[in-house]
C-alpha cells in the first residue's frame, strides 16, 4: 500500500484493523504520526459532540433575561418614544443614502456549491472504491446526528468522508445509482445557502431534500434519476433515527 492510499484510508477510517492498513501504518514514522493525528481528531470531535448541557443553564438564562426586563408600565411610553425617534432618523437618512447591490454579499446557491465540488473531485471520486463498511459510513455520519442500520438501502458505497461545503463541514458519500455514481452530501440545516429544490449545470443535475438536522443534496449525471436516489437515501437515514 503506497502512502497516498494509506492516507486516504486513514482519512476514511483511522480505526481500520485490516492487516495491510496496519502494516502500512507501522512502515514509517510519518505514517504512524499521521494515523495518531487522525485518531486524535476523531476523539476531539466525539468529545465535543457528547459534551452535555449544564442542567442549570436554562434556569440561569431565564433568570438573567427576567432581571434585565424593566417594569412594563413605566417603560412602555419610553419604548414608543425611542422607536419613533429611530424610525424618523432612518427615514430621513435613507433619503440621501444609496445602497450598492454588492453592499451585502448573498450566500452561495446550494446547487452551485454542490456541482463545483463534484466537478473538482470527480477525477478522484469517479474511480475510487474504498470498500466502505457500515462502521466507516456511520463514523462519518455521526457528527451530523444520523446513522444507518445497514447498507442495503443505500446500495454500493464507494466513498465516505467529510468535506468543506460553503464554508463548513459536510458528509460526502459516493454511492451507485441506476446508471452512474451519485454524490450525496449531508449539509447542516443552519448553513447559509440560497436554497433550491432542483438544479442543473453542465452535464450534472441535483435535488435537495430537507431532513431533521440537515439538508440532503444529491448530484449525478443527467441520465441518473436523482429523485429516486434522494428518496432512497433519505428513507435509509430516517429509518435508523
Amino acid at each position: 500500500m503506497d502512502d497516498l492510499e494509506f492516507r486516504r484510508r486513514a482519512y476514511a477510517d483511522p480505526d481500520d484493523k485490516s492487516p495491510e492498513f496496519l502494516a502500512a501504518s507501522a512502515s514509517s514514522q510519518s505514517n504512524r504520526q499521521f494515523l495518531e493525528d487522525m485518531k486524535a481528531f476523531n476523539r476531539k470531535l466525539s468529545f465535543a459532540l457528547e459534551e452535555p448541557v449544564p442542567q442549570a443553564l436554562p434556569d440561569q438564562l431565564m433568570l438573567s433575561h427576567l432581571l434585565r426586563q424593566p417594569d412594563r408600565e413605566q417603560s412602555r411610553w419610553r419604548y414608543l418614544a425611542v422607536a419613533a425617534s429611530v424610525a424618523f432618523a432612518l427615514g430621513f437618512a435613507t433619503r440621501f443614502v444609496t445602497f450598492s447591490p454588492q453592499a451585502v454579499a448573498e450566500p452561495p446557491a446550494v446547487g452551485e456549491v454542490a456541482v463545483t465540488h463534484v466537478l473538482r473531485e470527480m477525477p478522484f471520486t469517479h474511480y475510487i472504491d474504498e470498500e466502505v463498511t457500515l462502521e466507516t459510513v456511520n463514523a462519518k455520519l455521526r457528527p451530523y446526528g444520523t446513522r444507518l442500520q445497514d447498507l442495503s438501502g443505500m446500495g454500493k458505497v464507494y466513498y465516505a468522508n467529510h468535506c468543506m461545503f460553503a464554508g463548513g463541514p459536510a458528509a460526502h458519500l459516493v454511492v451507485q445509482g441506476e446508471h452512474d455514481r451519485v454524490h450525496v452530501f449531508l449539509v447542516p440545516m443552519e448553513r447559509a445557502l440560497q436554497l433550491q429544490e432542483r438544479f442543473s449545470k453542465d452535464n450534472l443535475h441535483g435535488e435537495v431534500l430537507p431532513m431533521s438536522y440537515n439538508r440532503l443534496v444529491v448530484v449525478s449525471d443527467r441520465n441518473e434519476d436523482v429523485s429516486r436516489v434522494a428518496e432512497r437515501v433519505k428513507a435509509s437515514l430516517e429509518k435508523a433515527i
